[in-house]
């Protein structure tokens, strides 16, 4: 039995990273889907896009932590610049980067799904899939604002804790 979990955990990490394998060619796909399918394709890319800024604000403040712990200078540009290092010294890994990337479009993918599910069984205005939209995108605005002010962005600070007041402390 344990085999079993085993290798259905093992095909699924396979998975997960192989989704990631030709992502510029998918990404256009996906755009080109988007425009074709109106609203809701639409909706997907835009989250697409903000979880790559996520991504990419991730990418910064952990080179960021790599330039406190060698106590260098540790401005945006710096962890800009520093990316690649934090690669090289294992700050930064592909792999997992990768599945976290496809686990939230997946478990996006979901959750609006069962939004529309609901919208169509009340026979509502879209009112359980605007509240999810604007959850998750609330949700990744957030995590970018955190992740920049990791990064060294410490302005963001008063709108982290406004937000936090406001919301009830959202994430």
């Amino acid at each position: 039995m344990r085999e079993i979990f085993e290798n259905v955990l093992a095909a699924a990490k396979s998975a997960a990273v192989s989704i990631m394998d030709v992502a510029p060619v998918k990404a256009t796909a996906a755009g080109a889907l988007a425009f074709a399918t109106g609203s809701h394709g639409t909706a997907l890319m835009a989250f697409a896009i903000l979880i790559l800024i996520d991504l990419l604000t991730k990418y910064l403040s952990l080179s960021a932590q790599r330039l406190n712990d060698r106590n260098l200078p540790s401005g945006l540009w710096q962890c800009l610049i520093g990316i690649y290092a934090a690669f090289k010294d294992g700050y930064i890994k592909s792999e997992l980067m990768k599945t976290k990337f496809a686990g939230k479009i997946i478990l996006y993918m979901v959750l609006v799904s069962a939004a529309i599910q609901v919208d169509v069984m009340a026979r509502g205005e879209d009112l359980f899939l605007k509240a999810a939209w604007y959850y998750l995108a609330g949700t990744e605005f957030i995590s970018i604002a955190e992740n920049l002010r990791d990064a060294g962005v410490q302005s963001l600070d008063p709108l982290l804790v406004f937000i936090r007041t406001r919301l009830g402390g959202l994430k």
